[in-house]
């Protein structure tokens, strides 16, 4: 009796152990599954018979290592998705897609972001589309200027002008001064509503100024000050606009209730609320240091915030990391292990992607580590498409920065260049194209901003940057750009007319570096085998600052248009020590070329493919032909087998891939091959595409294939646009952008990027 009790309990404390081990296996590795049109927060989630309905419900729980969340395919949600929990590097949370190929999107609806990782880790996220750009204030807490009547509006004198705000009157001691009224309105009646404002002259004679229509936002109406006392008034046609807050002269007249999720702690403005900053993803780092996010074909766009203060209208960010650190209590946090990739960000109000570390000024040696941003497009972003900061081991490749600085939206910043690294080591950004950049200050293809260590451009095109093709600031070590091309960038000229200020510039050193001290010399700073078209409607400077430190200048191919107006040139060396050979320029004529350039200089035509005086937007068309004076007319760049000792080691590769002697003089420019002679095409595996740079058509052809092709085109946002068979596409009837091109031949298939001008 007594054995066969003591084997029932064993036997018992075997169950309950293998039970305890299933309950932590499954708690481990559950599959959620979210569906807004056929779920319901009362089933379990855990099929696609019982999915969740909410992100609210998805909030609720505190997810484990293993955990995947499946939005469904073409479901659409509002609010932030709150992730709570973390994976382990073997096994992250994977945020997913299931039961088809449409993204499902959750647009922010105003709240700080669509997705929040905050002090989570190991987090992979696939396939969704993101927006964030709704007022922030909760629809319960808007009123009516009808329900506003008369406690802050009058009624109006007469069936046109239904209610008045009254902002100012003679006696009151405002004496003439502006007036400001912000008012945001979150509705409008259907047939639309004016404003017109109603103020009294010198003689105290009213002046009524023209109706205006308002329109769904802020709504920023400013009455000029005058040296005389008088009374200010706005008048509204409708009663039953709906509004959110009113402001005058920046004082809160009206406040409604902002969208918040609770939780947070700290400053209401960054946690939770969208008010004055907003996101598609944020990942937060302010208690322990994090890793491992990956970021997978991801479309984020229309990401800007409705604030209360105008003067942060253009806080709209694709993805930001930010770290927050306190040296004064020892808390130092950083994330690493990070890739973004095969995914596109347009329309935000400032940048595609930031990495930002808060609390960490003036500490060079920590940093976020290993960085990976490919096959990404960046287009019409407010600001820069991507700007890593105290980060090291970053990857920048195969991407396209496309109208960085955008101004398509009053919302954005409207400057900015494609990418610029700051405070950064051991950064690579190569075979990517930077196009289309504008704004008043930087807004280069890329420039590299101060602080910065062993940063190269390599392999990119640079077209139609308003600022220019290469900026570089102060304090930096081993950073610069070499086997680039750029096309006609560089046509800002300056608002002022002021000399080697804001024009748009070839090539920029300086040594600005911030404040506490604002100059800072920099150490082997390189600019190298690059090949540059300016056209005859262009003359960008090329200007280096004085104390600028040592800066090498070697085989750069430099052609002009033969027209046009003079390029000016100034590299103030005293005390700079410079480096400078073996540079050619064509048509040298049109070129005011400074002492120092011309040293070794070579003149002769270089004999480019391109021969149309414009130039041409494809980079294939800036290779040489076969007797160009620039094949093996070099300097050689040797002497280190350390492949990030740029000044001594030139890489092995020029743009177009053909390799580079450690032992012979390279060509000059951006091209090492023996001399081309083919038809301007691109090669991707076995296909060939030309031009990838389009007006109206493009040509495919495919090695040992004669069969039949068809290719299904998709807009940036990922929206199917026809099918065409053949090899030959014509895009002459589309609008200016980027395409993918899906080209389908023997049961394979093939993505390529056009962009259609």
């Amino acid at each position: 009796m007594f054995k066969r009790r003591l084997t029932c309990l064993f036997s018992k404390k075997i169950i309950l152990i293998i039970l305890s081990l299933s309950t932590a296996l499954c708690m481990r590795a559950q599959k959620y599954y979210v569906s807004s049109s056929l779920g319901n927060d009362l089933n379990n989630g855990l099929s696609v018979q019982t999915p969740f309905k909410s992100i609210e419900k998805l909030n609720s729980i505190n997810f484990n290592a293993g955990d995947s969340i499946c939005f469904k395919s073409g479901d659409y949600w509002e609010g932030m998705f709150w992730l709570k929990g973390s994976g382990t590097l073997t096994e992250p949370i994977v945020v997913d897609v299931y039961d088809g190929n449409t993204k499902p999107i959750i647009n922010g609806f105003g709240y700080q972001a669509s997705v929040l990782i905050f002090n989570d880790q190991h987090i992979h996220i696939n396939g969704l589309e993101l927006y964030n750009s709704d007022d922030h204030f909760d629809s319960a807490s808007t009123t009516t200027i009808s329900a506003q009547t008369p406690s802050l509006f009058s009624n109006g004198p007469n069936s046109s002008w239904t209610n008045v705000y009254t902002a100012c009157v003679i006696g009151d001691g405002n004496n003439g001064a502006q007036q400001t009224f912000v008012i945001n309105v979150t509705n409008l009646p259907s047939q639309g509503a004016n404003y017109r404002v109603a103020r009294t002259v010198a003689n105290q004679n009213w002046y009524f100024a023209p109706a205006q229509a308002l329109s769904l936002g802020l709504n920023t109406i400013t009455v000029n000050s005058v040296s005389f006392d008088r009374t200010v008034k706005f008048q509204f046609s409708d009663g039953g606009v709906e509004f959110s807050t009113i402001t005058l002269n920046g004082d809160s007249i009206y406040q409604g209730i902002a969208k918040k999720l609770s939780g947070f702690g700290g400053a209401e403005n960054s946690w939770g609320s969208g008010k004055n900053v907003r996101f598609g993803i944020k990942v937060v780092a302010s208690s322990q240091n994090l890793e491992n996010f990956n970021f997978n074909d991801l479309y984020i766009h229309d990401v800007y915030p409705t604030p209360v203060n105008t003067n942060n209208i253009h806080l709209g960010y694709g993805i930001k990391f930010e770290t927050q650190s306190d040296l004064a209590s020892g808390l130092v946090n950083t994330i690493s292990n990070v890739k973004v990739i095969n995914s596109i960000i347009s329309n935000t109000g400032h940048y595609g992607l930031w990495i930002k570390s808060l609390g960490l000024v003036g500490v060079d040696s920590i940093k976020n580590n290993r960085i990976l941003v490919e096959n990404c497009v960046f287009e019409h972003t407010g600001g820069s498409g991507f700007v890593p900061n105290k980060s090291k081991n970053v990857l920048v490749q195969d991407c396209i920065f496309n109208h960085t600085g955008s101004s398509i939206d009053q919302r954005m910043w409207k400057r900015g260049s494609g990418m610029w690294p700051f405070d950064c080591k051991n950064v690579v950004a190569q075979h990517n194209k930077f196009m289309n950049a504008h704004g008043p200050m930087d807004s280069y293809g890329s420039h590299i901003d101060y602080g910065n260590e062993n940063v190269v451009f390599q392999y990119n095109y640079s077209c139609n940057n308003e600022g220019g093709f290469a900026e570089i600031l102060g304090d930096n070590i081993n950073c610069g750009y070499r086997y680039n091309i750029s096309v006609n960038d560089g046509y800002r000229e300056d608002p002022n007319g002021t000399a080697w200020d804001k024009k748009g510039k070839m090539f920029w050193v300086s040594n600005y570096c911030g404040q506490n001290p604002i100059r800072c010399p920099n150490v082997g700073t390189f600019i190298y085998n690059n090949s540059v078209f300016v056209s005859d409607t262009l003359n960008p400077e090329i200007y280096f600052w004085p104390n600028i430190g040592d800066v090498h200048v070697y085989n750069n191919l430099i052609v002009t248009g033969q027209n046009g107006q003079t390029i000016p040139t100034l590299l103030e060396n005293d005390p700079s020590d410079l480096y400078i050979s073996h540079n050619l320029f064509y048509d040298s004529t049109r070129i005011d070329l400074d002492i120092e350039l011309k040293n070794n200089a070579i003149y002769g035509d270089p004999l480019l493919m391109n021969s149309f005086y414009y130039g041409e937007n494809n980079d294939e068309a800036y290779q040489v032909q076969s007797n160009s004076p620039a094949i093996g007319s070099g300097f050689l760049i040797s002497g280190s087998t350390d492949s990030i000792n740029y000044l001594q080691h030139n890489g092995g590769l020029d743009y177009f891939g053909n390799s580079v002697s450690h032992n012979l003089p390279s060509n000059i420019g951006a091209y090492n091959g023996s001399g081309a002679t083919n038809i301007l095409e691109i090669n991707k595996d076995k296909i060939k595409l030309y031009p990838s740079v389009t007006k109206d058509n493009v040509n495919i052809s495919i090695e040992e294939y004669s069969g039949t092709l068809k290719t299904e085109i998709y807009t940036l946002s990922g929206d199917f646009t026809a099918v065409q068979y053949g090899n030959k596409l014509s895009f002459e009837k589309y609008k200016s952008g980027i395409y993918f091109c899906v080209i389908k031949y023997a049961n394979k298939s093939e993505t390529l990027k056009i962009v259609k001008l």
